[in-house]
C-alpha cells in the first residue's frame, strides 16, 4: 500500500498533452501505457497520474485539481483523466472520492472525466456520470519489477520449511490485531505484529515504497513457510483491491488464504489466479465484515495445525506463479483497454 503521498506537483507538458505529476511517487510504466491507450482513441486529454494525496479530508483522499479553460471542456474529444493509484473510500455503496468530484463539476463536465482506479468492483457499483476504468497500476508496476529483478529473488523457491504458515501484519489495523490475537499462540506457524511481534530481519518500520525490496529482505521467512495467511489491505464489505500482499505469496509459490474485503477470493479468481479450496475453507469470502474474520479463522484453525501437503497443490502453485510472471501484467492493460473501448464504442 502507498502511505506517504504529497500534494500535486508542477504541471509538465508531454507530447502536446498535459500531465500533472506528484513528485514523491510515480508509476512510470502505468503512465506510458495509459497515454498510449488514450491517444489510440484520438483524445485531447489531461492526465493526473497518482492523483490521490494527503492529507485525508472528510474521509477521502485529497485530489488537487488543475484549472481547465471552458474552451477545452467544450471540445468533443477532451477528457480529464484522474488516476486513483490507491484504495478509495466508501460510505455504504457511495464512493466518497467520486461523490466529491461530482460536486466540483457540472453534469456535462462529469461525462468528460475518466476515473482510472485500482478498485476491482467500482465499475459495477458506481452509477453516476463519471466514467470508470479499472487499471491496477500498483500491481502492474510490482509485477514488471518482479520480472526485471527475478535473479535477485529466485531463491525464494528454495524452501527450508520451519513454519506451516506465515501471516504478516504490517500497518496496525483493528482486524489485523484480531487475527494476531487469534493466531499468536498457534505453534504451527508464524504471525507478525508491527508492535508486539516485529520481524527481526525486516521490521515493518523499515519498509519502503519498493515492495520488491521488501520482498527480498523478507525472503528467508517466505522460504521457511509452506503457506500464507494474507491479511489484505482492506477489510470491508463494499469495493476492494488485491495487493502485493497476495501477489508476493503467489511469487513465493505459497498456497494462500486471504482475510480481506468481501468477495476477495472471487476477485482473485477473476484476475486469473486459482484459489486453494483443497487446503482452505473459503466459505467466509461472501460473509459480511461482522462475521468474515472470525469465520475464516474458526473454519481453518484445524487445517492450519496439520502439515500442508504442498505436493497436492504443486500444479496450482506453479500455474499461479506462471500467470503472475507471464500474462498477468498484460491482462491488467487489456482490462483497461476493454473498459475504454466500451466508453468510446459509440463515439465521443
Amino acid at each position: 500500500m502507498l502511505t506517504n503521498l504529497v500534494n500535486l506537483g508542477v504541471l509538465q507538458k508531454n507530447n502536446g498533452n498535459t500531465l500533472v505529476y506528484m513528485p514523491s511517487y510515480t508509476e512510470p510504466n502505468f503512465t506510458r501505457a495509459m497515454e498510449l491507450m488514450l491517444k489510440s482513441h484520438g483524445l485531447d486529454f489531461l492526465l493526473l497520474p497518482c492523483a490521490l494525496g494527503k492529507p485525508h479530508r472528510e474521509q477521502r483522499w485529497h485530489i488537487p485539481l488543475p484549472e481547465i479553460p471552458d474552451e477545452r471542456w467544450h471540445k468533443r474529444n477532451f477528457r480529464l483523466v484522474i488516476h486513483a493509484q490507491d484504495f478509495i473510500h466508501f460510505y455504504g455503496n457511495l464512493c466518497v472520492e467520486l461523490h466529491w468530484l461530482e460536486e466540483q463539476f457540472t453534469p456535462e463536465q462529469q461525462k468528460k472525466i475518466i476515473f482510472v482506479c485500482w478498485d476491482h468492483r467500482l465499475g459495477d457499483i458506481y452509477q453516476g456520470n463519471i466514467q470508470v476504468v479499472n487499471f491496477a497500476s500498483h500491481s502492474y508496476e510490482l509485477v514488471l519489477n518482479l520480472k526485471r529483478r527475478w535473479t535477485e529473488w529466485k531463491d525464494v523457491l528454495n524452501k527450508d520449511i520451519r513454519h506451516n504458515w506465515m501471516c504478516l501484519n504490517g500497518r496496525t489495523r483493528e482486524y489485523r490485531q484480531t487475527v494476531y490475537n487469534l493466531l499468536r499462540h498457534e505453534p504451527s506457524g508464524f504471525v507478525s505484529h508491527s508492535i508486539f511481534n516485529p520481524i527481526a530481519l525486516h521490521p515493518y518500520q523499515a519498509y519502503d515504497f519498493n515492495n520488491v525490496n521488501n520482498f527480498i529482505k523478507l525472503m528467508p521467512l517466505y522460504q521457511q513457510s509452506r503457506s500464507s495467511i494474507v491479511t489484505e489491505s482492506l477489510y470491508q464489505d463494499v469495493g476492494g483491491i488485491v495487493t502485493e500482499k497476495t501477489l508476493l505469496a503467489i511469487a513465493a509459490q505459497h498456497p494462500f488464504m486471504c482475510i480481506g474485503h468481501r468477495h476477495c477470493h472471487e476477485d482473485i479468481a477473476n484476475l486469473g489466479f486459482q484459489n486453494y479450496t483443497e487446503i482452505f475453507d473459503l466459505s467466509h469470502d461472501s460473509e459480511t465484515t461482522a462475521t468474515r474474520l472470525d469465520m475464516a479463522i474458526a473454519n481453518n484453525l484445524d487445517r492450519l495445525r496439520e502439515p500442508i501437503d504442498l505436493d497436492a497443490v504443486k500444479e496450482k502453485t506453479q500455474a499461479n506463479f506462471d500467470w503472475l510472471m507471464g500474462g498477468y501484467a498484460d491482462s491488467i492493460v487489456l482490462r483497461a483497454k476493454e473498459d475504454l473501448r466500451k466508453i468510446f464504442e459509440k463515439g465521443f
